[in-house]
């Protein structure tokens, strides 16, 4: 584990992922495309749900025509077995929001400090701000898979969430737990902290590892008070 340091910046906003980082919604995900894409006579092969995790909206409707239910990811057919695999999750998330151990904590403590607070996902914007509801609804700017800022690693997702904040890249830092997104916020130069074992890019000084969320969060608030 890599201890994180004091930054020599006085942090004001913190980006968040969301799936694997704040929540896990993936099994609701793997589950409705399995059982959609059988429907249809595709065969959602392990490979291809093992792709889903991060999965943009357009890299998900490549993996529905991929098993065979549907022609191409532009076909209409796609788009509909899609939306009924976002409406299941919708459903299962709304019924039982899969945060995970501290999310809402130190969410909500941040908050209290003054802290702003976005997040960036590839998730529909319907998940999204269920999920954000289940929060608190503490977030000042939500950039979804709906938004059409590209994916992850492309930078624009955490360039769009910082400049919707109208703030610097170096006012910000960014809990990731994927190196792709990893990659997008560093392609900002935004400073990373990444939940995990392992660190995703070992020479980068600007990206560091802990073990979860509780240990973020004597560092953000921390780096918030400076």
């Amino acid at each position: 584990m890599t201890t994180s340091p004091t930054p020599n910046f006085t942090v004001r906003a913190v980006l968040w992922d969301m799936d694997g980082t704040l929540m896990d919604s993936q099994p609701f995900w793997d589950e409705a495309f399995i059982h959609h894409c059988q429907a249809l006579g595709g065969d959602p092969r392990p490979e291809l749900v093992a792709q889903m995790t991060g999965a943009s909206i357009r890299q998900a409707r490549e993996l529905i025509a991929a098993t065979g239910a549907t022609r191409s990811w532009d076909d209409p057919a796609t788009q509909e077995v899609f939306e009924a695999i976002a409406h299941d999750v919708e459903a299962s998330v709304n019924a039982a929001p899969p945060l995970l151990p501290g999310a809402l904590r130190i969410t909500s403590a941040l908050s209290e400090v003054g802290l702003a607070q976005g997040i960036v996902s590839a998730s529909p914007r319907r998940i999204v701000e269920n999920v954000a509801s289940a929060l608190g609804d503490v977030f000042a700017v939500l950039v979804t898979g709906d938004d059409g800022v590209g994916a992850k690693p492309d930078p624009l997702p955490y360039a769009t969430a910082v400049e919707r904040l109208d703030l610097r890249p170096q006012d910000c830092v960014v809990v990731e737990d994927s190196p792709t997104g990893a990659a997008s916020a560093r392609g900002n130069g935004i400073h990373v902290v990444q939940i995990g074992a392992t660190k995703h890019f070992p020479a980068d000084p600007g990206l560091v590892v802990v073990p979860d969320l509780a240990s973020i969060t004597p560092h953000l608030l921390l780096w918030a008070d400076r």
